[in-house]
């Protein structure tokens, strides 16, 4: 019907279609189900490296590697650019992946460093979530599947307690830094990343995490505690909305300003009966 030069015409519009379509997946293109996507093809795609203590650390990105090293058994990290950052609540029960490996290593016949390989950060909420035993020790390449909820295996890093559905979407809501960790062993060693994936969870019904002052405000008025806050949280917020919370704030300082006064009266009659009374 179309004759040969029809179906060569065909065949190339085919083959472009497809070529298009990788190079989009190649060349940055996000998936349907992702947040972000780093595969550092010509250069480091704004990802730094840092120390331990914050301290810059040199840092390399090309033919699709984001590579760093070090000499002794210094900890550091290499550290997201903004596309990973920011309001990042969607990803609440998807993914991290990455792939780790090392080019050349000498560990002094130690054992491996333990530390967090993964650390979420968010400094609006004064949050740092942190994650250990994800990349194997003593091998040359991994690739890594991280969850990011509750069950997934993170935990404060100052308390060492484990991560509550709150405190994980309140560092996703105002996420300012991820971590992934480069230096495993106490020799020298050639570290590095590539293809690093942040991918979206189920929908969650998030109004109400997102640095809400009238949540945490109201929780705190009637004495619920942070995993209660958490778990009434979304009932409270539409509750809220029937409330006019600068009333609320009025006729609480009032009561207050009531007790004291009535406080104060008490301690002044307690002060004139024991004028009164007879030595």
């Amino acid at each position: 019907i179309f004759g040969m030069d029809g179906i060569r015409r065909i065949f190339f519009v085919c083959a472009f279609c497809l070529t298009l379509t990788a190079a989009q997946r190649y060349f940055g293109q996000l998936e349907e189900n992702e947040l972000a996507h780093s595969r550092f093809i010509w250069d480091a795609e704004g990802w730094n490296c840092t120390s331990k203590d914050g301290d810059m650390w040199p840092v390399v990105g090309e033919h699709q590697q984001l590579r760093s090293s070090d000499d002794d058994d210094s900890i550091w990290y290499y550290t997201a650019s903004v596309e990973f950052l920011g309001n990042k609540v969607e990803a609440y029960g998807g993914t991290i992946t990455f792939t780790l490996g090392h080019s050349e290593y000498n560990s002094l016949g130690l054992g491996e460093q333990e530390d967090f390989d993964l650390i979420l950060e968010s400094r609006t909420a004064n949050i740092s979530l942190g994650h250990k035993k994800i990349v194997p020790p003593w091998v040359t390449s991994s690739e890594n599947v991280v969850e990011i909820n509750e069950d997934g295996g993170w935990v404060d890093v100052e308390t060492s307690e484990p991560a509550s559905r709150l405190s994980i979407l309140r560092t996703l809501s105002s996420l300012t830094a991820l971590k992934i960790r480069g230096s495993y062993y106490h020799g020298h060693e050639y570290s590095y990343i590539r293809d690093v994936s942040l991918t979206k969870g189920p929908k969650q019904d998030l109004g109400w995490v997102r640095n809400d002052e009238n949540i945490d405000e109201l929780c705190a008025a009637i004495k619920l505690n942070p995993i209660a806050c958490e778990h009434y949280g979304l009932h409270l917020l539409k509750s809220l909305q029937k409330v006019n919370i600068n009333k609320m704030r009025s006729d609480y300082l009032s009561a207050m300003r009531h007790r004291r006064e009535v406080l104060g009266e008490d301690e002044l009659r307690r002060g004139a009966l024991d004028e009164d009374r007879p030595l």
